[in-house]
């Protein structure tokens, strides 16, 4: 969810969970009929698990095959009989579980199991994931001050919803907490205390009939709903003395604004700003894991646990906030699934509305849209690399509908407010989840006159037909078919300028820094928009073999390498044939210093430095390629420093605009590849397929329309409206009936959203 902007909504929703049903979490404190749990009684503990068969990640119920597809609502307790109606039987509670841990030695889940016994009354082949939120209870902040967070800002207490009359809901479901005493991850009370409330949470359900329903336990702390962004980020966290204790060293907030060469941060200067960064990150990755042994050891290890994080593009508060110790959570074996929301990167265009969510370089390049009709709902997490490590990508689906004649529109986006841009919607939506082999669930935070968003029949009945998809993608090879990789590295933000920092915020780009807005974010836009399949990896995903596979690699981020990395790099890449894009400052920032020597030895490249702050677009010069590609891109704030190409064996692709001899872009041959130097980003959509063809790419259409698609299955988004070829590698059919075939001439409206799967595997 863009939980930036719930605020105000959730004032509008207050009367309306009144209005649902249920006054208050003490109204369901009774204890659980035992009629209502009798169906139960003799059910065997359920056992679920994520397997790798058939090309990729899927969930195994009880040694069966289910698809991944749940629901939640602020109204389960209203519109859970439509979520059955539409063929979706997990529902996705969120619980607070601090709520059953009245004293400190009285524990007491009444109120949930009264929840859940409701849950199953209304449809009774209902199984369960729920969300936990493992936030300490307020009487235990009041016993342990010494254990709270302290942040370089003075938190702003006007932030603080965390009020029983807005945020508690049916069963004691809460959005989030953003309360200005939350618990620091460096204190030993916080950790065990914690512990403790999980552990007795856990013995209850396992000792209870609903463990023959639970499926599994995503867990969750931090800002925004239990997403890991370290509480209170936007203030500069964790100056309690543990913190400094645990990491021997926590900067003030001077030295982390502070970046002593532009865009960077100088290692040979700032060792113990980096370092800092570094211990941070690994802690909260090391608390998550900490809970997931825990709950893995709990319950025996038949169920599944799954949290939020991994986040890299479209991460808010990046530097204290954001996922940067991916690695160690991709490798546990406590971890099966891995969810983001998708995207809610807002318009750039001054005067747009909310909602509308175009996004535009400062050359006026089209980059696409994330949310609403012909966006492209991009996951922020690097699906590719999720399953490379046997885990589920998950995500949270929540567009509004017509339904909400008073949505808030940054929960729908642009061609929701009627029925044909809500079924569109939903076809992208679950559509991109079937064909890319992800789970995830529909959240409906519902309308202001108390009515869910997905309850209206025609969308009821379009949600039931998408989720028959997964009756097809049983039998479907779902194995990765993308030529083109999208390459990042997580630990580049210890190294770069705090988000804090930049002197103008770009609209539609709140909390955001310089790289992660236009290196990541909007450069994602138009990845997306290639017209073929693209997996987004880390750089510590790649293999020697990846070059067998990808012909382009586009390197976005590769700016913080050790010469380890830079050696394995260019072995990958020689004698590949790829070519391979590397994207401003490759390997500039090493171990020890600022390197430009190391940067060259990574590209093939010499370059000089531009210390002078400049403008960061480039004028392009393409040799022979005709006017349908754009003459510049890029942004026009100034930064440094910037680099212009010093290579007689290269050949001139583009030239900074206020320097018209320093190259900005340019392509070389390299021990049997070919490096692109590009010093700026984004990339718009034109250069992106243009160098695609140079790799020898077939693009899958000929229009620049989104593409998700794994060995058998495809979803494609038409990003605007008329003819054009789909050339598939292999015959396919579309899922509602058609001809079988590998290249199909379809004639589309913008947004029109088609799914495509091997015909051998539908029925008739």
């Amino acid at each position: 969810m863009q939980r930036r902007h719930l605020l105000k909504f959730l004032g509008l929703l207050g009367g309306a969970w009144i209005a649902s049903g249920t006054k208050s979490s003490h109204s369901m404190t009774e204890p659980a009929s035992p009629e209502e749990f009798k169906s139960l009684k003799h059910e065997p503990p359920i056992k679920a698990e994520i397997r790798i068969e058939r090309g990729g990640p899927r969930l195994f119920v009880n040694g069966a095959e289910v698809y991944p597809l749940f629901a939640w609502s602020w109204r389960l307790l209203k519109v859970t009989p439509d979520f059955k109606s539409a063929g979706i039987n997990i529902i996705y509670p969120i619980l607070q579980v601090s709520d059953g841990w009245r004293q400190p030695e009285a524990f007491d889940w009444a109120q949930f199991d009264s929840f859940f016994a409701r849950l199953l009354s209304l449809n009774p082949h209902a199984f369960f994931l729920p969300r936990l939120l493992l936030y300490l209870p307020d009487w235990w902040k009041d016993r342990h001050p010494e254990s709270l967070i302290q942040t370089c800002y003075p938190f702003d207490e006007s932030r603080n919803i965390s009020t029983p009359e807005l945020l508690i809901g049916e069963g004691g479901q809460r959005w989030w907490r953003d309360n200005p005493r939350e618990s620091s991850f460096a204190s030993p009370a916080f950790r065990e205390d914690t512990a403790t409330m999980l552990r007795k949470f856990l013995q209850h359900y396992e000792a209870s009939p609903l463990r023959s329903r639970i499926i599994g336990y995503h867990i969750g702390l931090g800002t925004t709903g239990g997403e890991w962004h370290y509480s209170h980020a936007s203030f500069l966290p964790d100056l309690n003395p543990k913190m400094a204790e645990k990491l021997g060293y926590v900067p003030e907030a001077k030295e982390r604004l502070f970046s002593s060469y532009g865009l960077f941060r100088d290692p040979h200067e700032e060792t113990r700003t980096i370092e800092f960064y570094r211990k941070f990150h690994a802690l909260n990755a090391d608390t998550i894991l900490y809970f997931a042994r825990i709950l893995k050891q709990e319950t025996g290890r038949r169920l599944l646990c799954g949290v939020f994080y991994n986040y890299l593009l479209e991460n808010v508060w990046m530097q204290e906030g954001g996922h940067l110790c991916p690695e160690p959570i991709l490798k546990s074996d406590d971890i099966d699934f891995i969810a983001s929301p998708y995207t809610y990167q807002g318009s750039n265009v001054k005067g747009s509305k909310q909602g509308e969510t175009d996004v535009f370089d400062h050359a006026g390049n089209w980059l696409g849209r994330g949310r609403g009709v012909a966006g492209d709902g991009g996951y922020r997490i690097l699906i590719e690399s999720v399953k490379r490590h046997g885990k589920l990508p998950m995500v949270e689906m929540d567009p509004a509908t017509f339904v909400d004649a008073n949505r808030d529109p940054n929960f729908a986006g642009s061609g929701s407010n009627t029925l044909q841009g809500s079924i569109k919607l939903l076809q992208r939506d679950l559509g991109q989840l079937f064909a890319s082999g992800c789970g995830g669930w529909l959240c409906d935070i519902g309308s202001v006159k108390g009515d869910g968003w997905y309850s209206a029949t025609p969308i009821i009945k379009a949600i039931r037909k998408l989720a028959e998809l997964g009756d097809i993608r049983k039998y479907l090879d779902l194995s990765s078919v993308a030529q083109i990789a999208a390459v990042y590295d997580a630990k580049t933000f210890f190294v770069t300028r705090h988000w804090r920092s930049e002197e103008v915020y770009e609209k539609g780009a709140r909390y955001m820094d310089y790289f992660g807005n236009w290196f990541l974010n909007s450069q994602s836009r138009a990845l997306h928009r290639i017209g073929a399949p693209v997996d987004f990896l880390y750089r510590f995903d790649l293999k020697k073999d990846d070059v067998k596979k990808y012909q382009l690699f586009l390197m976005v981020n590769s700016f913080y390498l050790t010469s380890d990395e830079v050696k394995t790099l260019r072995t990958i890449f020689r004698d590949s044939g790829a070519i391979v894009v590397w994207f401003y400052a490759p390997g500039f920032v090493s171990l020890e210093k600022l390197d430009v020597q190391q940067m060259q030895h990574l590209t093939g490249f010499s370059f000089d430095i531009l210390t002078k702050p400049g403008s960061m677009m480039i004028e392009c010069r393409l040799p022979g390629e005709p006017n349908s590609l754009p003459n510049k891109f890029g942004i026009e704030s100034e930064r440094y420093p910037r680099f212009a190409v010093n290579d007689p064996a290269a050949q001139p692709l583009g030239f900074w605009q206020d320097q018209k001899d320093a190259v900005a872009f340019a392509i070389k041959e390299v021990e049997g590849w070919h490096s692109v130097y590009v010093g700026t980003a984004p990339l718009p959509v034109e250069i992106l397929r243009w160098l695609a063809q140079k790799a020898g790419i077939a693009l899958w259409s000929t229009q620049p329309d989104i593409i998700y698609a794994t060995e058998d299955a495809i979803t494609l988004i038409a990003t605007n409206e008329g003819q054009r070829i789909l050339k598939l590698p292999k015959p396919m059919t579309e899922v509602t009936g058609g001809e079988r075939a590998s290249v199909h001439h379809l004639t589309l409206e913008f947004g029109e959203v088609k799914i495509f799967a091997a015909k051998k595997y539908l029925s008739d």
